[in-house]
C-alpha cells in the first residue's frame, strides 16, 4: 500500500474560536446586570475553582490589594484587554469584579469565554454552567458552551446548544454558522453549507462564514462553487489568509496550477505553497512536476520543512516506479 502524501490542514473550528471573540464584547449591551448584591460576599468556590494552577495564580493577583476601582472601570478595562487579546489582565479584572459582586453572572460568562479562547476547556464549561444555572436565557452562554463542546467533539451536545438558542431567535447568525461548523466537523456537509448560507444572508459581513462555506464545498469538490464563495469573502478581507489557502485548495481543484501557486503566496507562506501544489500533483500522478515543487519548498525552508522532505522522497520514489514500467 502506498504511504500517504502529507494531507492538506482544513480547520473549520478554529475559525469558529476566532469568531468567538465577539461573543463577550456584544454582552455589554444584552446581558442584565445584578450590581444589587451586597459588596463583600466571597465568590462561591466551584466553576471558577478548576484546579488550574494559572487559574490560581491570576485569582491571587486579583485578590491582592489594587487602587479602588469601580465595577464599571473594572469591566471597562477587562473589556479593552479583551479586545486586545490580553486575556490573563482580562481575566484579573473580571475576577476582582466577582470577588465582590459574584452574582454578575454578565461578568462570569467573560470569564468563562476567556477560557475557552485559552483552550481551557473543562475551566470553561465549569464556569458557563454556572451562568446558564442562573441565567438560562442568556443565548451568548449557550453559544459558548456549544463551542466548548465542539472544541471537545461532542458534537450532539454542541448542536443541542445551538439548536436551543436558534429556537430562541431564528434570526441569530453566530449561532446558524456555529451549527454549520458542526455540521461541516461531522462530515455532513450538505447540512452544513445550508446552514452556512443561513448564516450568511443573515450577516454578509462576516468573511469567516464565506471561508467555511469554501471549505465544504472544496470538500465536495465543487471547486467552482467554492471560488465564487470565497471571492465574495475576499471583497471583505483581500489578505485574508484563511481565505487566500482555501481559494489556493479550489483553483488546484481545478488544476489552475499557476493561479494556486499564486494564491497559496498570499496566505503567506511560500514554502508551503509549493508544497501545496506538490500534493495535488502527487494525486493526480505527476511525479516529475510533484518531486519539482517539493524539491523547492525544501530551498526555500531546508531546515524546518520535514513534511515537503517526506513528500519529495515518496514522489521520487512513485516517479521511479512509473519509469521502471515505462521500461
Amino acid at each position: 500500500m502506498d504511504r500517504k502524501v502529507a494531507s492538506l490542514n482544513f480547520t473549520p473550528l478554529r475559525a469558529a474560536l476566532i469568531l468567538a471573540l465577539a461573543l463577550p464584547l456584544s454582552v455589554c449591551q444584552c446581558a442584565s446586570r445584578n450590581t444589587a448584591v451586597s459588596p463583600g460576599v466571597s465568590a462561591p468556590e466551584g466553576a471558577h475553582q478548576a484546579g488550574e494552577s494559572r487559574f490560581k495564580f491570576w485569582r491571587a493577583r486579583s485578590s491582592k490589594e489594587q487602587p479602588l476601582l469601580t465595577p464599571e472601570r473594572l469591566e471597562a478595562m477587562g473589556d479593552l484587554s479583551l479586545k486586545n487579546r490580553d486575556y490573563e489582565t482580562s481575566l484579573i479584572h473580571f475576577l476582582q469584579i466577582i470577588k465582590d459582586y459574584p452574582e454578575r453572572y454578565d461578568i462570569r460568562y467573560k470569564i468563562g469565554v476567556i477560557f475557552l479562547l485559552n483552550n481551557q476547556l473543562e475551566a470553561a464549561r465549569r464556569e458557563l454552567a454556572v451562568v446558564l444555572v442562573k441565567r438560562p436565557d442568556m443565548l451568548e452562554a449557550h453559544e459558548a458552551m456549544g463551542l466548548v463542546h465542539l472544541q471537545e467533539k461532542h458534537y450532539p451536545l454542541a448542536l443541542e446548544e445551538f439548536r436551543l438558542v436558534l429556537a430562541q431567535d431564528p434570526q441569530r447568525a453566530k449561532a446558524r454558522h456555529f451549527m454549520g461548523v458542526a455540521f461541516l466537523e461531522t462530515g455532513q456537509t450538505d447540512r452544513a453549507i445550508t446552514e452556512l448560507k443561513r448564516a450568511a444572508e443573515l450577516d454578509r459581513g462576516q468573511v469567516i462564514t464565506y471561508v467555511a462555506l469554501g471549505q465544504a464545498h472544496v470538500n465536495q469538490k465543487n471547486y467552482s462553487q467554492a471560488i465564487e464563495w470565497l471571492k465574495k469573502g475576499q471583497t471583505l478581507d483581500p489578505n485574508n489568509s484563511k481565505i487566500n489557502h482555501h481559494l489556493g485548495l479550489a483553483l488546484a481543484g481545478l488544476k489552475r496550477y499557476d493561479e494556486a501557486l499564486s494564491i497559496f503566496k498570499k496566505a503567506g507562506d511560500e514554502a508551503q505553497a509549493y508544497n501545496n501544489i506538490g500534493v495535488h500533483y502527487f494525486m493526480e500522478g505527476k511525479y516529475e512536476e510533484a518531486a519539482k515543487c517539493f524539491q523547492r519548498a525544501l530551498e526555500l525552508r531546508p531546515v524546518f520543512y520535514g513534511e515537503a522532505k517526506a513528500n519529495l522522497q515518496r514522489a521520487l520514489e512513485k516517479l521511479q516506479q512509473s519509469r521502471g514500467n515505462d521500461g
